[in-house]
C-alpha cells in the first residue's frame, strides 16, 4: 500500500518519510505491526509531505491531514484535499470512505479562556477564581458526534512567542467533529459532508466565545 501511495502521492511532489510513533501500551490495532517496548509501543508510521501540508497513512486504513506550520485556511485546505482524494480514487487507491472527521486546535497564549467562554463553572467550597485547569465534554447534534477539550491557563515551557514576549502559560480549545458508520463512494458525497463538518465546527467555536473576545481574533467569515 505503502508503494502505491508514493508512487501517486509521489508524482503530486510529497516526499515520503518513515518516523515512529510512540503509543501507550494497547491503544494501537492487533493487526499492526508493533515494537513492544515495555509499557510503550512504537508503530510503523508513514507520512507523505510537502511545504504546507502532511498526510499520513495508518495501517488501519486511515488517512490524516494535517497542516505543518500554520492553518493554511479552508478555502486553500479543502482544495488540496479534494484534488488528493480525486487523484486515490481515480486510481482506485481508496474505495470508499466509513468516517470523517475534523480536528483543530486553537491555542491562546497568556490568556484565561475561562474569563472568554459562554460557559460557567461552580462547584461548592469553590470560592476562589480557577489557577488552571482543562476538562472534556461530548455530546451527539444530529449525526455529529462533538468533542470538545477545554484547558485554561497551562503551564508549559516558554517557547510561544506573543508581542510582549514569551508566553507564560497558554489555554486550548481542541475541537474534533466525527462522523461515521457511513457508507459513502461517491467523492461529492464526501466533500459535502466535509464542508458540512467544518460549517459545524465553526458554529461551535464562535458560539462558545463571547462576541467581545471574539471581535479582538478579527474572525473571517465566509
Amino acid at each position: 500500500m505503502v508503494g502505491y501511495l508514493y508512487g501517486i502521492l509521489g508524482e503530486m511532489g510529497f516526499q515520503y518519510t518513515n518516523r515512529p510513533l510512540r503509543q501507550q501500551k494497547g491503544v494501537s490495532g492487533t493487526n499492526q505491526q508493533e515494537i513492544n517496548l515495555g509499557e510503550l509501543i512504537i508503530v510503523p508510521q508513514h507520512f507523505f509531505f510537502d511545504e504546507k501540508v502532511k498526510i499520513q497513512w495508518h495501517q488501519n486504513g486511515s488517512l490524516i491531514f494535517n497542516c505543518i506550520n500554520e492553518y493554511i485556511g479552508w478555502t486553500e485546505y479543502f482544495l488540496f484535499i479534494k484534488k488528493v482524494i480525486n487523484r486515490l480514487t481515480e486510481q482506485k487507491i481508496i474505495l470508499g470512505f466509513g468516517r470523517i472527521g475534523i480536528r483543530y486546535i486553537s491555542e491562546f497564549p497568556n490568556i484565561d479562556i475561562f474569563d472568554k467562554l459562554n460557559l460557567s463553572f461552580k462547584m461548592s467550597g469553590l470560592n476562589n477564581a480557577i489557577s488552571n485547569g482543562n476538562f472534556r465534554i461530548e455530546w451527539q447534534d444530529s449525526y455529529h458526534q462533538i468533542i470538545a477539550n477545554i484547558g485554561s491557563k497551562l503551564p508549559i515551557s516558554s517557547i510561544i512567542e506573543t508581542s510582549e514576549g514569551k508566553a507564560e502559560y497558554v489555554s486550548l480549545i481542541d475541537l474534533d467533529i466525527i462522523v461515521q458508520k457511513l457508507e459513502i463512494v461517491k467523492n461529492e458525497s464526501l466533500f459535502e459532508l466535509l464542508d458540512d463538518i467544518h460549517t459545524k465546527q465553526k458554529e461551535i467555536f464562535f458560539g462558545l466565545l463571547q462576541d467581545d473576545f471574539l471581535a479582538t481574533l478579527n474572525p473571517e467569515y465566509d
